[in-house]
């Protein structure tokens, strides 16, 4: 291969990820004075987003690295050496990831400072240093030759994938290299031969340029690792060419992503040695709209419902390019709190289809309560309303933590005694605590909770409710005497009870019902206000019947095509009893139990 192409490619290899820059919606650094200095600790590692006919189509280079890297890991010989060993001697990759040690310490040092004004351009072009042969007078012709040199990188990778596919002709082949690559060619210097063996000599061609361009390691060099032959030939120079002049005109300050100690990671890496290597690391691009097209793709269902399932909010449907980013959000919905989230809030667009819930539950007086009595009797009960630990010493560490408990759906949450009181070394309130969770691993656990009213609440209302709904799913009696005894009636989950007023019974509390008799008024049994159940559900996909809640024991199975209906008879959680895990909803029908998932069943009126 003649040199002065090989010096191409080897350019090439500078500018492998501009494209991803450009189409990236990065996380933006806060609007800063000139001459701020920001101190680094860390950086993204390589990835290549592709300008596509369908989008981007973005890329990790090294597939069996973490996606960031630390400053301390960065400088640690033994992480970086791990680092490299999956690669073989003979993988392209191998070398991308030897380039990346100490780079950051070494060049930038640890702290980087930047005018608010500057330009990825502006920041960049001093420190080119690419060579006497390029002709770099100003930054307005390095800017050119970077955009020429990417729009030739993509339209010669594009025509031989597509030639390769038989997608294109030869005759279209040369076509389109006189009417784009040689232009290209001519305005970075790449005067050779090589190239105008396109007018006729066809077998060169086949012979020379398709294997050299579109094997493994020239692809890792141009940017493309891990693209297939179908995605090369949807490649848009003329995209990609906008795409990373837009780049270069954005201030350096937004290729800067602030941690949460003040520090920043570095978003895009630039490693200098002769030649300079750019690559975008943490940007995204944006999420586009529906009637965007989607490359291979599966869409992100959003559902909004209740602890029985009730949809609160019609879904919502995201679609993008694959491998970009997507972020999801509960709504903010009258009447009702967020108690539960299930899926990814945040992730990529990926070959599978994804879905997100947000479980609500009605507003109660439960944040007033613990407003009026802030701190809970010793003696009374609490739960946790979040994931919390339990631990050894009120001075909460690592070390001292004696057990997780996961969050858990309402008539699922962990319930302690509090047995006394004490303070952090920095003065924050605690609770000593037993453990009462009586059919767990934990129970009979004593230690120490936190007694943030964000985290732990009591367990009994202290106020008084208009209305009640069952929850427990072994229902509720009614008793003639607040000390529950005297049984006069039962009411099943789902039964909505007319409460006349709140009595206190010792350190717990009983509802009188408007017919005079008592019941708990434990928040893990019972909820205020009118909680609805779906009466009847249906199968969207094929669906299996299980005789456990946790879905084990299958004693059914449904085609799709059946679209089988069931009955709800209730509604149970799974992983009742364990606290390392957290629950998901299951509906009980005749025969057994079947997953309460939106996206496996519907909801029938």
């Amino acid at each position: 291969m003649p040199k002065a192409y090989y010096q191409v490619i080897i350019a090439l290899f500078t500018i492998l990820s501009f494209t991803s820059i450009a189409s990236a919606r990065l996380v933006h650094a806060a609007t800063v004075p000139p001459s701020k200095t920001y101190r680094l600790s860390g950086t993204e590692m390589p990835y290549s987003l592709s300008a596509t006919s369908a989008g981007a189509i973005r890329r990790y280079w090294l597939t069996k690295a973490p996606h960031t890297l630390t400053l301390t890991q960065l400088n640690d010989e033994h992480y970086m050496k791990n680092l490299v060993a999956p690669y073989p001697e003979d993988d392209p990759l191998r070398e991308v990831a030897g380039t990346i040690p100490n780079r950051l310490s070494n060049f930038w040092g640890t702290t980087i400072k930047l005018d608010a004004t500057t330009t990825l351009l502006d920041y960049w072009y001093p420190r080119m240093g690419m060579g006497e042969n390029l002709p770099f007078k100003n930054k307005a012709a390095a800017a050119n030759y970077i955009v020429n040199l990417v729009a030739y990188m993509a339209y010669n990778t594009r025509d031989l994938a597509q030639y390769k596919l038989g997608v294109m002709n030869f005759k279209q082949l040369q076509q389109d290299y006189f009417n784009h690559i040689r232009p290209l060619a001519n305005a970075l210097g790449n005067t050779t031969d090589l190239a105008d063996a396109f007018s006729s000599e066809k077998n060169f061609i086949c012979a020379q340029l398709l294997e050299s361009t579109l094997n493994p390691q020239m692809l890792t060099h141009f940017g493309y690792s891990g693209l297939a032959l179908p995605e090369l030939s949807q490649l848009d120079p003329e995209s990609t060419e906008k795409l990373v002049r837009d780049a270069l005109r954005k201030p350096f300050t937004d290729y800067l992503v602030k941690q949460a100690d003040g520090t920043y990671f570095l978003s895009g890496l630039i490693l200098p040695d002769g030649i300079v290597s750019l690559y975008s690391l943490g940007g995204l691009p944006p999420v586009p709209s529906p009637t965007s097209p989607v490359s291979s793709s599966q869409p992100v269902t959003i559902h909004y419902i209740d602890e029985q399932g009730k949809s609160l909010r019609p879904d919502q449907t995201l679609t993008g390019i694959l491998g970009t980013h997507y972020q999801t959000k509960p709504l903010n919905i009258t009447g009702y709190t967020l108690a539960k989230t299930t899926g990814e809030e945040t992730g990529t667009f990926s070959p599978t289809a994804k879905s997100v819930t947000y479980t609500y539950a009605a507003a109660t007086n439960d944040t007033n309560d613990d407003a009026v009595n802030p701190i809970a009797p010793k003696g009374s009960v609490i739960y946790a309303t979040k994931k919390i630990g339990l631990y050894q010493h009120a001075t909460f560490t690592k070390q001292t933590r004696k057990q997780w408990y996961a969050k858990k759906s309402r008539i699922n949450r962990p319930m302690f005694v509090v047995t006394g009181y004490a303070k952090s070394k920095n003065g924050v309130e605690r609770y000593r605590v037993k453990d009462v969770n009586h059919h767990s691993k934990t129970a009979g656990q004593t230690g120490y909770v936190t007694a943030n009213a964000k985290y732990t609440s009591r367990v009994y209302y202290a106020t008084k409710q208009k209305t009640i709904t069952v929850i427990n799913p072994k229902g509720v009696n009614a008793y003639g005497k607040k000390n529950l005894t005297n049984k006069k009636a039962h009411y099943r989950q789902g039964q909505v009870l007319k409460v006349k007023k709140i009595v206190r019974q010792n350190l717990t509390t009983r509802f009188v019902l408007s017919n005079g008799r008592y019941v708990t008024a434990n928040k893990l049994l019972v909820k205020t206000g009118k909680q609805t159940m779906p009466k009847r559900v249906q199968a969207k996909t094929a669906l299996n019947r299980y005789d456990t809640v946790n879905l084990t024991k299958r004693n059914k199975h449904y085609t799709k095509k059946s679209h089988a209906t069931f009955k709800v008879k209730g509604w149970k959680y799974s992983n009742a009893h364990d606290f390392s895990k957290g629950d998901t909803l299951r509906y009980q029908v005749a025969g057994g139990y079947i997953s309460g998932n939106r996206q496996f069943v519907s909801i029938l009126k």
